[in-house]
């Protein structure tokens, strides 16, 4: 199987128009249409179904899309496993939430990077579904998450705990108002969020609702507003008197784990690199 075509597949899926697929593929439209001919020949399936001015997906190829998905990323680590082992002695994929590459995946990255040159990294920001996705098809060696995966053979441990706080551009100003109008809502998992609703039964539903820290917080300081965000995160904007704390309102703390396949090659590894984390 020509991987190219299972490219092309998903960019014609996602775009949903073969001109604009050619264009991001920076191939000829006539190309396209002649590599999805071949994969559908191939399958003895359509894919698409097409129309006037727009493309939709058949059942048939919205089951393609996972599989396809899943083929190219196992290809692709396959060969940098086989490439990379030619000049690094060992190979590290990691994936985490955004919103922890934020707070601390991206120092710890940098750390390890630069401690263990022999080490090849390949490293990801990933939601909480696609992490554990890719725990359980061996796809990634370590993820990171707010809560615990149930996965067989994949062990989990606890490295941090995260303290919240509500911070506001406005001082002096009590929790009630803050989860007012200009809230915005962070979402950081089932967790905060049952803690968050105990807190807070009657508020209003937030203008705004992001994934991530780093948005939320660029949003608080160019437009105003209240959120729950990461001590660590925001003491600086508030040593500047940028933002300030909602004094009245609880701190509710996360915890974040380390999962990774208790059989894994790079299981000592793992485990003595998660040990920077501590």
């Amino acid at each position: 199987m020509d991987t190219q075509l299972l490219e092309t597949f998903l960019e014609v899926s996602r775009l949903r128009n073969f001109g604009k697929a050619a264009e991001s593929l920076c191939i000829s439209p006539s190309t396209v249409s002649a590599r999805i001919r071949q994969l559908e020949t191939h399958l003895g399936l359509a894919l698409f179904s097409r129309g006037h001015h727009r493309i939709g997906v058949t059942p048939a190829g919205e089951r393609m899309e996972r599989h396809a998905r899943f083929i190219l990323g196992a290809w692709e680590l396959a060969y940098e496993d086989t490439a990379l082992s030619e000049r690094h002695q060992r190979r590290l994929v990691v994936a985490g939430v955004p919103s922890l590459w934020d707070i601390f995946l991206q120092d710890w990255l940098t750390s390890i990077y630069r401690a263990y040159p022999t080490l090849g990294i390949r490293a990801e920001e990933s939601t909480p579904l696609r992490v554990v996705e890719k725990l359980e098809q061996s796809m990634i060696d370590v993820g990171f998450l707010y809560e615990t995966p149930r996965i067989r053979e994949v062990g989990v441990e606890e490295i941090m705990t995260i303290p919240l706080l509500m911070v506001s551009s406005r001082s002096c100003i009590t929790a009630e108002q803050a989860v007012g109008d200009g809230y915005i809502r962070v979402e950081w998992g089932t967790e905060f969020a049952s803690v968050h609703e105990s807190h807070f039964p009657q508020r209003l539903l937030a203008r705004g609702r992001v994934n991530s820290g780093r948005i939320a917080l660029h949003m608080l300081l160019k437009c105003g507003g209240a959120a729950y965000l990461p001590k660590g995160i925001v003491m600086p904007w508030c040593h500047r008197e940028q933002l300030f704390t909602v004094e009245d309102a609880p701190m509710i703390e996360l915890k974040a784990y380390a999962a990774y396949r208790l059989h894994s090659e790079h299981r000592e590894l793992i485990c003595e690199l998660l040990k920077r984390l501590r």
